[in-house]
């Protein structure tokens, strides 16, 4: 089967994990445990799903002059990802890192700083421009520069590449970056703070893409979690429903869902496909712990399609 190629402009990040009895005060030192390292970002974890989806996947970003730095690249290379366009800092910045504290009542508290990361330029996405030229489109975050998001959805618009956002973690999105989406997918909190909402407003999912198509995006795909995903389009309002499943761990789901639903668009499918596509591997993902760990191959997405058909 032909690879269909995807560009991934986004994050890398290395998520440190600890548990304790409490949160610390100030000055104070709590023994922890169950410490845990692993690599993530929003970004590279939406690249690796893509590419065990089945997809030639080009990615971009920017890390640190560390070892952490060195395990991504090596898991790129192992997830067969092209990270030419994956530089090391010119600034001396470290590649990104969360501190995660959780307590006995598995709350947390989280230190992100994305260090590298925030390096990526607008030269960074020009260099990068023969490649998406060249890939059915490009997915990207917002764990980079606003003002890098917002380039390149408009050398995508002037190129005549499809732009799909991830509008997460939540910022504050500008009308003109909204009509250059081809594809936005927000989350249903994410998807309410867009439209100056509260996150848990009680507000209906059909009207919130309503409001969110009506603000210029040509295609609203609203995650709703175990429940699907919500299609508003020109064509479409309707919600497709997700596959029922014993979720262990949550984390990560959204980036398979959206690494896994690009494919299905690059590979021709319609958007109800896709939405479909991409439920089958989040819903897998959450039956396993981790993030990386969690994401699925292509073989175990159509396998459960097939079931569930």
């Amino acid at each position: 089967m032909k690879k269909e190629k995807i560009a991934v402009i986004g994050s890398y990040a290395v998520g440190m994990t600890i548990v304790g009895k409490h949160f610390p005060k100030v000055g104070e030192t709590v023994p922890g445990r169950d410490f845990q390292m692993m690599g993530g970002g929003k970004g590279s974890n939406q690249a690796v799903a893509a590419a065990r989806m089945g997809a030639e996947v080009y990615y971009g970003t920017c890390v640190g002059n560390d070892s952490f730095a060195d395990d991504a690249l090596k898991m790129y290379e192992e997830e067969q990802i092209d990270a030419s366009h994956v530089r090391k800092s010119r600034k001396g910045l470290s590649t990104g890192v969360g501190l995660i504290f959780v307590n006995e009542e598995g709350e947390n508290e989280i230190v992100i700083d994305f260090a590298a990361n925030k390096e990526y330029s607008r030269e960074d996405v020009e260099c990068m421009m023969p490649a998406i030229r060249g890939c059915r489109l490009l997915l990207m975050q917002l764990e980079c520069s606003m003002d890098i998001v917002e380039y390149a959805a408009r050398r995508c618009r002037e190129e005549g590449v499809p732009f799909v956002l991830n509008p997460a973690p939540y910022s504050l999105l500008s009308d003109e970056l909204l009509g250059n989406c081809t594809y936005l997918i927000p989350n249903e909190s994410e998807a309410r703070q867009i439209l100056g909402l509260e996150a848990d407003d009680e507000i209906s999912d059909e009207e919130v893409a309503e409001k969110l198509y009506a603000r210029g995006v040509e295609n609203v795909v609203m995650t709703l979690g175990s429940r699907g995903a919500y299609i508003r389009n020109a064509q479409i309002c309707k919600k497709v429903a997700g596959i029922p499943v014993k979720a262990v761990d949550t984390t990560g789901a959204g980036d398979t869902f959206t690494g896994a639903f690009c494919v299905a668009l690059a590979e021709g499918r319609s958007i109800r496909e896709a939405v479909r596509f991409g439920n089958a591997a989040a819903g897998i993902s959450v039956t396993k712990y981790g993030v990386i760990d969690s994401i699925p191959r292509r073989k175990e997405v159509e396998e459960r399609l097939e079931e569930a058909r």
